[in-house]
């Protein structure tokens, strides 16, 4: 359909660009043969030719896309209709059984934030798709609240997550300093913390209640 439509658009600036050039090789071609070449002309032939059949194309398409346009919106429809289940359902799995669940260990609900995170991509495409659907046949553009709520706390577990990562690196990689280099890398590592402690007050205060942030703390 974007296709369709960028021909569509290109049709009267190719006409006015182009058919004044056709012309005139058409009096070239009638008054004065022989100042053209052969293969020059055949080009300027060629170009309109196949533009014209482009055209004929695009027209041919959009007319079999019409003809099937009740069976694709009752097929939009239907999808949007399962996918507004679907997302409620997803939502109350994320809540019963996403990382946000209390008393789990940060490593497990590391694991399942990639996992809900996965699963948020699959019905953010059919989103994307859908909404690009109902713009495309006019209809009121479906709302997914509970989509966008758990986006929004899958991008906050994310941050959350990804700076418990580095601190646990870091700190891995800290206990495998010797003794004899540790008053070259103190400066360093307090630096580092310094850096972590400003990223982790950052942190929104919903994330603060929950065992990754404790142990950042």
């Amino acid at each position: 359909m974007q296709a369709l439509e960028e021909i569509r658009k290109k049709e009267s600036e190719i006409e006015i660009q182009f058919r004044p050039v056709i012309e005139m090789y058409n009096l070239l071609d009638t008054y004065l043969p022989e100042v053209m070449e052969k293969e020059e002309m055949d080009a300027s032939t060629i170009l309109d030719k196949d533009w014209g059949q482009l055209v004929q194309q695009a027209v041919g398409v959009r007319n079999e896309l019409q003809g099937q346009q009740a069976t694709f919106k009752k097929d939009l429809i239907e999808g949007i209709s399962v996918l507004v289940d679907d997302v409620q359902d997803f939502r109350k799995n994320f809540e019963k059984n996403g990382p946000m669940v209390t008393g789990i260990e940060p490593k497990e609900a590391l694991n399942r934030l990639r996992m809900f995170s996965d699963e948020y991509g699959i019905r953010k495409r059919k989103f994307d798709s859908y909404n690009a659907g109902e713009g495309l046949f006019g209809l009121p553009h479906q709302s997914y609240p509970e989509l966008v709520k758990t986006q929004q706390q899958i991008e906050l577990l994310d941050k959350l997550y990804n700076l418990y990562s580095k601190v646990k690196d870091t700190i891995a990689k800290w206990k495998d300093i010797t003794w004899t280099e540790i008053k070259e890398e103190i400066k360093n590592m307090t630096d580092q913390i310094e850096v972590f402690a400003r990223d982790c007050n950052k942190l929104p205060g919903v994330l603060k209640g929950w065992d990754a942030y404790k142990e950042l703390k």
